[in-house]
């Protein structure tokens, strides 16, 4: 069951006169947001500490430096502690560690004498078949991810489209609850005419665990931009210790295809 985001803007009209209501949404308290990886392809995997912002803020968060973080192989007993990068906020593995399919991982983040944890399990992968397009309106080309679904596990996934070599911030989920062991053929939605003629279009798809999901699945229905979750999304985090963000362990199987239509 897939869930796409809807947003709808109320403009508030009485007797002629129209009124501008902006909630006052910029006075919270800067929170923690931790964001990391680890998956079934070559490293090294990344870290993100940003703080959050006002709702009416740019959409600029400030890196957080100092942080100690370990990701542990639980299950190969291997534990990789992470260097900062030159960007603010951003730490990336040292040792040549690779994701494997079944393997818990374990991600520990000390910060300002504060531990933050979380545990993701790798789902078994997934492999796409191919991407093709839905051209049925050409004013709205659509990917459509074509993949059989395993009929021994419940799935969970993330898509995401690269076009033209830029990722495009938004995403969906997908869990195979009504379509288990079928052939998926799943048309992924995206902007009206963001996919165009003569554009290569690369379709990944990302099994994930049952938390992750329900955090992505979540953040869909309270922000538009996806990747930008921070702020005001406040979906339940798979990390303990008082932050949002999430940490997952996660299969990555994609293909590339040029819209020819």
């Amino acid at each position: 069951m897939r869930t796409y985001l809807k947003i709808i803007a109320f403009t508030g009209v009485l007797l002629g006169c129209k009124k501008i209501i902006s909630p006052q949404l910029n006075h919270a308290t800067p929170q923690l947001y931790i964001q990391g990886a680890v998956s079934d392809t070559a490293g090294p995997y990344f870290v993100t500490i940003v703080k959050t912002i006002g709702f009416y803020d740019s959409n600029e968060f400030p890196g957080v430096s100092g942080a100690v973080i370990s990701i542990t192989d639980s299950t190969a007993g291997i534990t990789d502690q992470l260097i900062e990068t030159g960007t603010t906020g951003v730490y990336s593995t040292r040792t040549i560690m690779q994701g494997i399919p079944g393997h818990t991982y374990l991600l520990q983040v000390t910060l300002d004498g504060k531990i933050y944890t979380a545990s993701s399990t790798m789902p078994q992968p997934v492999l796409l078949d191919s991407v093709t397009f839905n051209t049925s309106d050409t004013a709205e080309i659509a990917a459509v991810a074509n993949y059989q679904d395993p009929s021994n596990a419940i799935n969970y996934y993330k898509y995401n489209l690269v076009l033209n070599g830029v990722r495009v911030k938004r995403f969906s989920t997908f869990e195979d609850r009504l379509s288990n062991g079928r052939y998926i053929r799943d048309k992924i939605d995206a902007d009206t005419g963001e996919i165009k003629r003569n554009y290569s279009v690369q379709l990944n798809l990302v099994g994930i665990d049952a938390a992750v999901y329900n955090y992505l699945h979540e953040a869909e229905g309270v922000a538009y931009d996806n990747d930008d979750l921070v702020s005001p999304a406040t979906p339940g985090s798979n990390i303990r210790g008082g932050c949002l963000g999430y940490f997952s362990a996660q299969t990555v199987s994609n293909k590339t295809a040029v819209v020819k239509y």
